[in-house]
């Protein structure tokens, strides 16, 4: 990427500006990636500048390394695997020994990077004897999701089948529900 001091003079010494590489070692969530970061270097006196794109850039890569590395979910996985549990942000720290809504919410942006133990964790819970355990544990209520061979429809009813309105009053408001909804099957822990 070019900069706008890419080949512009460096007044203290009359040396040019040039695009150059440097590796170094960034620390991400307490885990440490060594990544290529390019910066600018005067040609005659070495002097270096760092721009925030080329920081940003390193910072980036680091975090790309560290999740490769330590095989951790992507912050789209990770949205995926909540709402594939049905559950919110906050539920979701709850289970994770308190972890505050707002990390959570951080890890799905992509703004933080959870450590290979919250992600070993996380992966814990796709057990349904692990999360049901550590729900208990924290108190929260689990969704209840019905496999969809389980689910069984609620019927619709065409408006001209529905019984008329209570004699003096033109709104269902108040009119008693009559519509039966078929029953749940129980789910067995067993089956």
């Amino acid at each position: 990427m070019t900069h706008v001091l890419e080949g512009s003079l460096h007044r203290k010494c009359g040396g040019h500006y040039q695009a150059a590489v440097e590796t170094v070692s960034l620390r991400v969530s307490g885990m440490t990636a060594t990544v290529e970061r390019g910066i600018l270097r005067c040609s005659a006196c070495g002097d270096e500048h760092r721009t925030v794109q080329q920081r940003e850039a390193a910072e980036q890569a680091a975090i790309v390394a560290v999740r490769a590395e330590h095989g951790l979910m992507s912050p789209r996985e990770l949205k995926h695997f909540r709402e594939r549990l049905g559950l919110t942000h906050e539920q979701l720290g709850d289970l994770l020994y308190g972890v505050p809504r707002s990390v959570v919410e951080g890890w799905e942006r992509g703004r933080y990077v959870q450590n290979p133990e919250a992600d070993a964790l996380l992966r814990s819970l796709d057990d349904p004897a692990t999360l049901e355990r550590r729900a208990a544990k924290a108190g929260v209520t689990l969704p209840i999701v019905l496999p969809l061979e389980l689910a069984t429809p609620i019927p619709v009813v065409p408006a001209a089948d529905l019984p008329p309105a209570p004699a003096g009053d033109a709104s269902l408001r108040d009119a008693p529900m009559t519509a039966a909804l078929p029953p749940v099957p129980e789910l067995r822990p067993d089956a």
